[in-house]
C-alpha cells in the first residue's frame, strides 16, 4: 500500500511539474506584443534569434538582429500602430506559432510569428507580416 501511494504521489509531482514548465514559455512574450503596440523596433528585436527571416508585403530576407531591427522601425514608421491584437496561437513540442492583427490609420495586416525554444526563452525565428483586404 505504501509503494503504490509514493507511486501516485510521484505520478502528482511529475504532472504538476509538467505543467509549471508549459505554462513558463508562452508563444509570444508579453514584451514582444508590448513592443509592437508601441511600435517599438528597439524591444521587439530583444524577442528575435541572431538571424530571423522576415517576411514583408514589398520584400523578404533573413536579417541579423540588428538588421531585423531596422526593417521593422521603417515599418513601423511607414505604418504607425493604431491596433494590435493577438488572435491565435499553438504550440507543438518546442516550436509554436501566433497570429495577430495589426491596424495602422489606413491598412491592416496579418502577423504571423514562428517561434523556437531557445533555452528557457521563447524567440522568434520567423514574422511574416501580410497585408490584409481593407
Amino acid at each position: 500500500m505504501k509503494i503504490r501511494t509514493s507511486f501516485i504521489f510521484f505520478l502528482l509531482s511529475l504532472l504538476a511539474v509538467q505543467h509549471s514548465t508549459a505554462q513558463q514559455g508562452d508563444v509570444v512574450s508579453s514584451e514582444v506584443i508590448t513592443a509592437i503596440k508601441q511600435g517599438d523596433s528597439q524591444s521587439l528585436a530583444d524577442g528575435f534569434f541572431d538571424n530571423i527571416e522576415i517576411v514583408l508585403p514589398s520584400k523578404t530576407g533573413v536579417y541579423s538582429k540588428k538588421q531585423a531591427e531596422m526593417v521593422m522601425k521603417n515599418f513601423f514608421n511607414k505604418y504607425p500602430v493604431s491596433d494590435f491584437e493577438l488572435i491565435h496561437k499553438g504550440k507543438k513540442e518546442n516550436a509554436s506559432f501566433a497570429i495577430g492583427n495589426y491596424s495602422s490609420a489606413s491598412h491592416r495586416f496579418r502577423f504571423t510569428f514562428l517561434t523556437k525554444l531557445n533555452g528557457s526563452e521563447v524567440l522568434i525565428h520567423q514574422l511574416r507580416i501580410e497585408k490584409q483586404n481593407e
